[in-house]
Order: C-alpha cells, then sequence, then structure tokens
C-alpha cells in the first residue's frame, strides 16, 4: 500500500468517524473513546493489517512491552519531567502493523483533543519522530506517522493532522 492510498484510507476513516461520532466529541469525552472508534472505523481500509488501539506489545523486546529511548534535552523542550533512564514506555493510540513482527509497521497514530495542553501534544510529537526512524535502539520504523488533533466541543468537525516520515514532520505534498 503506498503513501498516498495510506492517507486517502486515514481521511475516509477520519470522515467517519466525525459522521457517526460527533455527539462524543462536542461532550469532550475521553480520547480513548475517540482513538478506539477511530480505530475502528480505519479496520475496514487496511485489510491486511491488525489495527490495534493502544497496543503496546514489541516481540523484539525481553519484556514484550514497546519503550523509546528519548533524549532528555527533547523531553526537556517541552516542559516534561525526565525519567533517569530516558526511557519511556508506550502504548500508541493506534497502530496499524502485523503483530509478532516489527517488520511490518505500516501506520503509528497519536489523537488528542484540542482541549489537551500543549505539552501532550509535543510529546507525541517527538513520540512518532522517534516511532519513524530506526536509531538509538528505537527499531519500529513506522511508515508513516500521524498526529490528530480533533476539535471538541463548539470545535467539534475541526481537526488537525501532522505526518512524519523517516522521523522528521513533513506536509503531505511532499510524503515519499
Amino acid at each position: 500500500m503506498n503513501i498516498e492510498q495510506i492517507i486517502q484510507n486515514l481521511d475516509t476513516g477520519i470522515g467517519v468517524l466525525l459522521e457517526k461520532e460527533s455527539d462524543n466529541l462536542k461532550r469532550g469525552l475521553n480520547e480513548l473513546n475517540i482513538s478506539t472508534h477511530l480505530a475502528f472505523y480505519l479496520k475496514p481500509f487496511f485489510p491486511d493489517y491488525d489495527v490495534d488501539p493502544e497496543y503496546n506489545g514489541d516481540i523484539d523486546k525481553p519484556n514484550d512491552r514497546k519503550a523509546l529511548d528519548i533524549a532528555k534535552n527533547r523531553i526537556m523542550e517541552i516542559g516534561r519531567k525526565t525519567n533517569t533512564k530516558d526511557n519511556y514506555k508506550l502504548s500508541p493510540d493506534i497502530i496499524i502493523h502485523k503483530r509478532r513482527t516489527n517488520e511490518n509497521n505500516l501506520v503509528v497514530i497519536e489523537v488528542k483533543k484540542d482541549i489537551h495542553p500543549q505539552s501532550d501534544k509535543d510529546f507525541d510529537l517527538i513520540k512518532l519522530e522517534h516511532l519513524t526512524i530506526d536509531y538509538s535502539g528505537n527499531h519500529y520504523n513506522y511508515r508513516l506517522g500521524v498526529a490528530i488533533v480533533f476539535g471538541t466541543k463548539e470545535n467539534t468537525g475541526n481537526y488537525e493532522v501532522k505526518y512524519f516520515q523517516n522521523g522528521i514532520e513533513t506536509q503531505q505534498n511532499k510524503l515519499i
């Protein structure tokens, strides 16, 4: 599946979410509710892949759990508290992949509501940078990282999408 088809499928899935779950967005229900519904709506568009919300498995780690090595200065830049090992456990909001391997990681999606603090949104962007490139032990190599911020309450229906490839935020018309 090429990047253009992936983005088209994502756009269609987001459209379905906005149509069917607008009441949840208007009410400002939690992020997990929104991302789980989005994963459900994306599943038919990726029939050869598993579409998993909150998936933290990593077959290549001894403890079978996803974690990223992130430099302390990157965490400090966004005003978040660092940890002693510069290693951060994670469960991406949605991943499109094939289970039990890291060789077929297609898309990783982080979802936020517009009312979340900016530091939470920035942390998602750092995670997407790291999840789409192979270095410092971060071996996931998702072909595409996607950050989606959904409008809630009076902003329902609005959303912003950012894309990442090879550890770099890119514009949709410059995706490779």
